[in-house]
């Protein structure tokens, strides 16, 4: 397949040019054909994948891989509104830090693929482990509101040593010509540790549909890049979409149980994908029979 340096320097250019847009324009309609951009790259890989392997299989492997961490990872959109909300981050410059938690969370999550790969391929008995994981977290989240795993006190006790007038920057220089970090670097390393936390849920998750290192990592790339722009859209609308934190949890669960059976059922990442886009659909549809009864 497709080397890993030209991977990502092929995910490095798109992703300069979004951010050179994103920068003079944060219409909805730019973030709207940015979200259905990066979803048709994302859907085209997989027949890059197909014509290079000649394999359905791994066809439908990245599509599942793809759809798993492109729904699990909306509920990073959840955490990221109560982040910027938190620390008054104005939404003109909520971009620059999505921008550059992208690629920390590009780097953290290709070490924790290849280090859970390997964890997995000498020690298999970890599969059924992480799938009870995976149903607990999701039976978990059903109870909880909208808050991030992570404890916003701890970061609030380093604001007042901060900047807090950033102007979009992550420092500034003060009068005697020092340089002073802003809160953005605050909300910045909230936003990785944020993701890191939810990337312990999405990685062993995409496992249970694949074993292929490479697929994992760039099903979960195009997934990720595309989640700034579609952040800028769900911003709005989110709130209106009353089951999809339900959807999220179903679907942990299914995949937890799926990997705790995975030595007595064998089901097939053809049947995942179905399930992962009905729930997803199932849950868009009954948010607009609410909102419109």
């Amino acid at each position: 397949m497709i080397s890993f340096l030209s991977f990502n320097c092929f995910i490095l250019f798109f992703v300069i040019i979004d951010f050179w847009i994103v920068s003079r324009n944060q219409s909805a309609k730019t973030y709207t054909m940015l979200t259905i951009f990066w979803i048709i790259v994302g859907l085209l890989f997989s027949v890059y994948v197909y014509c290079y392997s000649r394999d359905l299989e791994l066809f439908y492997e990245y599509l599942s891989a793809y759809f798993i961490e492109k729904s699990l990872s909306l509920d990073n959109i959840f955490v990221f509104l109560l982040i910027f909300s938190k620390f008054n981050i104005d939404f003109k410059y909520q971009h620059k830090v999505l921008f550059l938690g992208i690629w920390g969370a590009l780097f953290f999550r290709y070490l924790m693929i290849f280090v859970l790969g390997e964890l997995i391929d000498k020690f298999h008995f970890l599969i059924p482990l992480f799938g009870l994981f995976l149903l607990y977290t999701g039976v978990t989240s059903l109870k909880k509101k909208n808050e991030t795993a992570i404890d916003m006190k701890f970061f609030k006790k380093f604001s007042d040593h901060v900047e807090l007038n950033h102007g979009g920057h992550f420092f500034v220089k003060q009068g005697d010509g020092s340089w002073k970090m802003t809160i953005l670097i605050l909300v910045l390393i909230l936003v990785e540790t944020s993701d890191i936390v939810f990337a312990f849920d999405s990685i062993p998750a995409i496992f249970s549909v694949t074993s292929h290192k490479d697929i994992i990592y760039t099903s979960n790339a195009f997934a990720i890049i595309g989640l700034r722009s579609l952040y800028g859209i769900f911003s709005e609308i989110i709130n209106r979409l009353y089951y999809l934190k339900h959807a999220v949890s179903i679907i942990l669960c299914a995949i937890g149980v799926k990997m705790i059976l995975a030595d007595v059922i064998h089901i097939g990442s053809l049947e995942s994908l179905i399930f992962i886009i009905l729930v997803l659909v199932g849950s868009y549809f009954a948010s607009v029979k609410k909102g419109n009864a």
